[in-house]
């Protein structure tokens, strides 16, 4: 799956470079910026202060350049800057592959070669970098051979020396003396050192597209032998060097279930440098996106495109043969599902109608016509999990925000088939789960004494099954019980024959009439409880029983005529059902009480 992704990124990274071969310039790009522009043009620099010092102007300062991404509004600062994609491209150029690579033992100096210096602020307010830190970094990057002493890293860093030649150490000494020289005299640069982003320092030439091609050239000096998650694993084959990635992957002492113990080379796979730097860009990209908290990526396979949107988006693709991934912004991206998709739409099939089938005491704005996967997926998210589900799709068990137990533990069953509905294959048969889901929403919600969001939640299930069986049945069904309900509670001296639903239905309409007599301060919403959770009739007139001694003093006999004429139909009848119908039941229990109604009502 992973390679038919990275297939489809080439293709693309591909198609982006002959676009812009095809287009004017201004002479600055090089033709590895080219190749790679949709890679930068989605990277997205940390948060911190940059600077351009040139070095052919004895090393003058620019204005520095603020760069902070705001997540709530998406926005990043400092954009609009005329040098910010220059710097946007030095900076790519020059980051460490991963904090366990660096340059700098100490890792206190995050940059990965010669003309390019990142630092927290926090690490010069707090003295950790010191002269001898710059010491050993420029001394690494001097004489590259002392930090690549194993025999796999050697023979790496001698294939980079043969294609780049070896380091330009005045520049390197050039640099060296300038860094020190400012770390005693901080004031040579006009920032504040206050805070925990990043300083970033790039020195350059007049000369942009040299400047580039310097910073592209240290830059694979450093990429070479460090690309490999361990070069202990590297074999060479026909003369071509083959290692295992580290993207997504980490092998190394402390995981040995990983190794294949079956082959004389234990890495789960390898790859020579070019596929592997492919495989780096690919990630590269995706955390790219990751920063701009584009975490749901689509891979249409047919049309070789890649999509990647936000949570709560809009902007789903059409893809009818794809991939999904689910990434992470961590310390490195990570890929937290994957998946085929099938027929993905921004559009649904067919209209969900969510009506107020069920007449609470509360209308809602949410009944409404709802035509897209987005809104479905918003309103699902609402009236079932209250918001809860949208952002906690991938959220670890232990990392979830506060909520109602139940809800938590419905949430953690329920939530990857209803992802999979909504954003993997939409035309699976969904309605049996949805079901099953709902009633213990609506139950725990009941418990909670929120009973119009329980009536809420049920007309969102019964809107659901018709959406799934593509008729209006339980429309239909549970208008005729509430009407014939409605039409029988106040027939004293005619026949009154129940059916099943309505039946059920008057045990709910019956049970919330008994809990509204209560005159405690706290509802005795386990009473409802025992009724939503019996196993058959017997259990339901046996409760039914208890309640009305409790609650028969308050009932009077002249006045309440609605109340006893229910009460004693439904102690007569004896249901065809051997099951209790919950759906009715709910119904009866969270809609608005008949007993109240006016009869013109």
């Amino acid at each position: 799956m992973l390679y038919d992704a990275i297939n489809i990124f080439e293709k693309k990274l591909k198609k982006e470079a002959e676009q812009v071969y095809s287009e004017e310039n201004d002479g600055t790009d090089t033709e590895m910026e080219c190749r790679i522009k949709l890679l930068v043009d989605n990277y997205v620099p940390k948060d911190g202060t940059y600077l351009l010092i040139h070095m052919d102007e004895d090393f003058r300062c620019e204005t520095p350049l603020e760069i902070k991404y705001d997540k709530k509004s998406g926005e990043l600062q400092g954009i609009t800057d005329s040098r910010y994609r220059y710097i946007r491209y030095l900076d790519y150029n020059s980051k460490l592959i991963e904090m366990n690579k660096p340059i700098d033992a100490k890792k206190v100096i995050h940059s990965n070669q010669t003309y390019a210096f990142f630092v927290k602020k926090e690490s010069i307010s707090e003295k950790k970098l010191t002269q001898d830190v710059v010491d050993g970094y420029y001394n690494t990057l001097s004489e590259p051979e002392s930090k690549y002493t194993k025999t796999q890293a050697r023979n790496l860093y001698q294939q980079a020396v043969k294609e780049l030649g070896e380091p330009d150490r005045d520049a390197i000494d050039k640099i060296s003396v300038w860094i020190k020289d400012w770390l005693v005299h901080p004031e040579l640069l006009p920032i504040d050192y206050a805070g925990k982003d990043y300083l970033k320092l790039f020195f350059v030439y007049e000369d942009q597209k040299k400047t580039k091609e310097l910073y592209e050239q240290e830059n694979r000096r450093y990429v070479i032998p460090n690309i490999y998650n361990n070069n202990d694993y590297n074999v060479k084959v026909n003369g071509t060097i083959l290692g295992m990635p580290s993207n997504n992957l980490g092998l190394n002492a402390k995981k040995p279930f990983l190794e294949n113990k079956q082959r004389k080379t234990p890495a789960p796979y390898l790859l020579d440098m070019n596929q592997v730097i492919l495989q780096s860009q690919f990630f590269d990209y995706l955390w790219g996106h990751a920063c701009k908290s584009n975490v749901n990526v689509f891979i249409d396979l047919e049309e070789e495109e890649i999509y990647a949107v936000c949570d709560r988006s809009e902007e789903l693709p059409m893809i009818r043969n794809g991939l999904y991934l689910r990434i992470r912004k961590g310390k490195e991206v990570e890929i937290l599902d994957c998946d085929i998709v099938m027929d993905v739409s921004p559009n649904l099939t067919k209209t969900l109608y969510f009506k107020p089938i069920v007449k609470g005491l509360a209308n809602s704005k949410n009944y409404s016509e709802y035509n897209t996967t987005a809104r479905l997926a918003a309103v699902i998210d609402e009236v079932f999990f209250d918001k809860y589900l949208s952002f906690n799709y991938f959220t670890d068990a232990m990392e979830l925000p506060q909520m109602d137990g139940g809800l938590k533990y419905i949430l953690l069953t329920y939530r990857g088939r209803i992802f999979s509905w909504l954003y993997k294959t939409p035309q699976c048969d969904l309605g049996g789960v949805v079901a099953e889901m709902a009633l213990k929403l609506i139950k725990n919600k009941i418990a909670a004494g929120y009973f119009g969001r329980a009536c809420e939640q049920l007309n969102l299930l019964l809107s659901l099954e018709d959406y799934f069986n593509e008729n209006h049945d339980m429309e239909e069904r549970m208008g005729t019980v509430q009407q014939e309900f409605m039409r029988h509670i106040d027939m004293l001296k005619e026949e009154w024959t129940f059916t099943d639903s309505e039946y059920y239905y008057a045990v709910g309409q019956l049970v919330s009439y008994f809990l509204s007599l209560s005159k405690s301060a706290k509802k005795p919403l386990s009473m409802a409880n025992q009724f939503l959770n019996a196993g058959d009739d017997s259990l339901i007139k046996e409760k039914l029983s208890q309640m009305f001694i409790r609650y028969d003093h308050a009932i009077d006999s002249s006045k309440d005529s609605r109340a006893k004429n229910v009460i004693s139909h439904i102690m007569m009848y004896e249901p065809e059902s051997k099951k209790v119908l919950q759906r009715e039941l709910i119904a009866g229990l969270t809609a608005a009480s008949a007993f109240y109604m006016k009869k013109d009502e």
